[in-house]
């Protein structure tokens, strides 16, 4: 059986078992926190979460897991089966990882745990931030999916990155991020009511108001 690693606070972590849920996927859940020290970083190079264990080993990254699991299952595709449309899915999963996922995380100690903003830097996210989003405006269809007619990997990945990257614009910018991109907003709400999706984010409300309680 395959062991997913990391807390259910992560939206990365979120990202993985949704995906996973969806998939049918049996798998039982290790609560660890990510360390950047031995023996963490034999299982999770990085030091980062979430990793998998299965019989091959450990694998991390989110998104290089998302892909494994969706090779794992074949027969039920959640990649275009056209060879450039599936690479064209990659490049908008990439660009929502790079420019609006990593670049909004850089703030994630002040917005959640009350780390001092450091505004030049603050400075320095929006401006690739937006460009990261007009960038999915050009790529994603929103048809009702990003990619068209049929969910994808991309969206269980974006649904949990621009759920976090949403709430740090509003809080450090006043920000309405969603108002960048025609069909974001609407595409969370329908994203945000897929069964597994809503399972996945009532277990990390819960784990998220646990965590405050005990800062």
């Amino acid at each position: 059986m395959i062991k997913l690693y990391g807390l259910e606070i992560s939206n990365y972590y979120a990202a993985v078992k949704a995906f996973m849920l969806e998939k049918g996927f049996q798998f039982e859940e290790v609560e660890i926190a990510p360390t950047y020290s031995e023996p963490y970083i034999e299982l999770s190079p990085m030091g980062k979460m979430p990793f998998i264990e299965v019989d091959e080993g450990y694998l991390s990254e989110t998104s290089a897991i998302l892909g494994f699991l969706e090779n794992c299952v074949p027969d039920q595709p959640m990649t275009p089966a056209d060879p450039f449309a599936s690479a064209k899915m990659s490049e908008l999963l990439k660009v929502i990882e790079l420019y609006v996922g990593n670049e909004s995380a850089r703030l994630v100690g002040h917005v959640f745990f009350a780390a001092e903003l450091n505004q030049p830097v603050a400075d320095q996210i929006k401006p690739v931030m937006v460009k990261g989003l007009a960038a999915v405006d050009r790529l994603a269809s929103f048809s009702p999916y990003m990619m068209g007619s049929q969910v994808t990997m991309v969206d269980f990945y974006a649904y949990y990155i621009v759920m976090n990257a949403r709430i740090i614009a509003k809080k450090v910018w006043g920000w309405d991020m969603l108002s960048e991109v025609e069909g974001l907003r609407e595409w969370m709400q329908m994203m945000s009511q897929r069964p597994m999706i809503k399972l996945v984010d009532d277990q990390r409300n819960i784990a998220i108001a646990k965590m405050m309680d005990n800062v």
